[in-house]
């Protein structure tokens, strides 16, 4: 049976207010919405031809200034 709401899910309201703190400095929206994406992060690392800390590094920076924005 599936899980109705998996890990790493949220319903999208939920995410877009997420969103609105995190831009507005609400640094626990931030790491929240962080965690959402840390698996697609780590996956996407595997990528990079850099090492595996720098790379999560600079996808999370990439990230957090989309988000900012």
């Amino acid at each position: 049976m599936e899980k109705e709401n998996a890990q790493g899910t949220i319903p999208d309201a939920e995410f877009i207010q997420l969103l609105k703190l995190a831009r507005s400095g609400d640094q626990e929206a931030m790491f929240r919405i962080l965690q959402l994406f840390e698996e697609d992060i780590q996956k996407t690392s595997r990528y990079i031809r850099m090492s595996r800390e720098d790379a999560v590094q600079s996808i999370v920076t990439d990230f957090i200034e989309e988000l900012r924005q």
